[in-house]
């Protein structure tokens, strides 16, 4: 094997190397962004939950008010 292909095969394995250590890396952030996505619509559906509830009982408290009032 010349020197030529020799260098050219280095070339190439670093370059793979590289390559695993991106992919793994990129693999890393997209499942920390993954876990983040569940946790904030996660906390987006409970949060609209409790906003749900809230206007619920609020709406409940405001018919409590009217009942026996008569329309004019």
């Amino acid at each position: 094997m010349d020197i030529i292909a020799k260098f050219e095969l280095k070339l190439l394995l670093v370059d793979i190397a590289r390559s695993v250590r991106l992919n793994e890396e990129v693999t890393r952030v997209s499942q920390h962004f993954g876990v983040l996505t569940i946790i904030s619509a996660d906390d987006y559906l409970d949060s609209a939950d409790t906003l749900m509830k809230e206007r619920s009982a609020d709406g409940l408290r405001a018919a409590d008010r009217y009942d026996g009032v008569g329309v004019t």
